[in-house]
């Protein structure tokens, strides 16, 4: 009775669905790992970077919106997404400078968590996978005193650190500017400064691109 008892245990939790699976943005690119599902793809999106205000994160929309509502007077807006590397074009193997940058929505499958580290290119253990390597990006860091590129002068919006792949694309470009931008992440090791990373080296503050990388587990 007790095989009898375990066989048809095994059958029925064969026949089981598989349920759960760590859910992360996909930066960059309009499609997931082959390791991945894609929920859904789309355009990033973000605050007008010249207005005070607004969301502090970056949003992935769907290329298929649905509207329950409408709305008047006074509102919060979401812009295209552009790269802004005039001084790294090539950065990702082609010239994306002004770009309007995609996204994907993805879930890595059997998977219960997730995690993006900045610095790195590997995940810490053997027990994590790798579902995609990039480097770190956001906004403009503006400084008063900063009159390098007048064409960030007057950037307000403060945003997330995201993870963009390596591999990155664009929707359309180049767009000419505006909207919300991403920039390349520097360390900041300048000894001059007190609120220098205390970790420096093996953190450099020279033209050393930060990386980042997205694990799952």
């Amino acid at each position: 009775m007790l095989c009898l008892v375990v066989l048809e245990w095994t059958q029925l939790s064969q026949n089981l669905p598989t349920y759960g699976g760590a859910v992360y943005t996909r930066w960059g690119r309009t499609s997931c790992p082959a390791k991945a599902s894609l929920i859904y793809k789309g355009e990033m999106a973000g605050p007008d970077v010249h207005s005070s205000g607004g969301g502090s994160n970056y949003q992935c929309l769907p290329e298929d919106p649905r509207y329950g509502h409408t709305a008047t007077g006074m509102y919060s807006s979401l812009r295209a997404v552009n790269y802004w590397l005039h001084y790294n074009k090539n950065v990702f193997g082609k010239d994306l400078h002004t770009h309007s940058a995609p996204c994907a929505v993805c879930e890595a499958e059997q998977r219960v968590t997730q995690l993006m580290i900045p610095g790195q290119t590997r995940c810490p253990t053997s027990e994590w996978n790798v579902e995609f390597v990039g480097l770190l990006m956001s906004e403009y860091e503006h400084a008063e005193s900063n009159t390098q590129d007048f064409s960030h002068s007057t950037h307000r919006s403060a945003m997330q650190y995201i993870c963009v792949d390596d591999n990155a694309e664009s929707v359309r470009g180049p767009t000419g500017g505006g909207g919300a931008f991403l920039h390349l992440v520097r360390a900041g090791c300048d000894v001059a400064t007190k609120d220098a990373l205390s970790n420096c080296p093996p953190y450099r503050s020279d033209k050393s691109a930060l990386s980042c990388v997205v694990c799952s587990k």
